[in-house]
């Protein structure tokens, strides 16, 4: 008598993208008994138990950048006065452009596979003369890959002005021009993608 039996328990694999998840896996444990086989006989068992994990996570992001800031200040007139004091006090100008960006992120958690599987094989009872033999293997295979594809691009312009003020043509009295400052700020930060691989027990 030959008798192959397989007991399956399960581990749930799941990753952390989009809500995808795979499939339950498979962890085998192996019995095999040959037993009770009479005289001269041959009894030849082979079993191969694999079990294969593919993961393969890909994240895509693109960002297309078109920002255009402008300040402006000036362009004030004060002209064809007469018989008293002229100020033009023109203010700051500022343009301040800040980006931040975030590329995407890869999880995966994936079961090591490491527990040993229980297998047991018994030849007894048998024959005289009988050849008997058996062959047990397992393969347990990960094969976990993550890709991250990004791009940014895209023109970003900042323009602070100030000045042409005009004081012309002004008689018996002071005449005053301040321009205040003109600042351009341009900030872009790109956080690059990341992936993590969780290898469970």
């Amino acid at each position: 008598m030959v008798s192959y039996r397989t007991k399956i328990s399960t581990a749930l694999v799941t990753f952390s993208l989009l809500a995808t998840s795979f499939a339950p896996m498979a962890n085998a444990d192996t019995t095999i008994d040959i037993s009770g086989n009479g005289n001269n006989s041959t009894s030849n068992v082979i079993v191969t138990n694999n079990e294969t994990l593919d993961v393969n996570q890909t994240n895509n992001f693109s960002v297309r950048l078109d920002i255009n800031s402008s300040a402006k200040t000036g362009k004030n007139r004060a002209n064809n006065n007469t018989g008293g004091n002229v100020t033009i006090d023109t203010g700051n100008a500022t343009s301040n452009v800040s980006v931040n960006i975030t590329g995407g992120s890869n999880t995966a958690n994936v079961p090591c596979g490491c527990a040993n599987t229980t297998d047991n094989v018994t030849i007894s009872g048998n024959g005289n003369n009988s050849n008997n033999t058996s062959n047990l293997t397992n393969t347990k295979v990960r094969t976990p890959k993550q890709t991250n594809n990004g791009g940014v691009g895209g023109p970003v312009k900042s323009k602070a002005r100030t000045g042409k003020n005009r004081a012309n043509n002004n008689t018996n009295g002071t005449v005053d021009v301040f321009t205040g400052n003109a600042t351009s700020n341009v900030t872009v930060n790109v956080t690059l993608p990341s992936n993590t691989l969780n290898v469970t027990p």
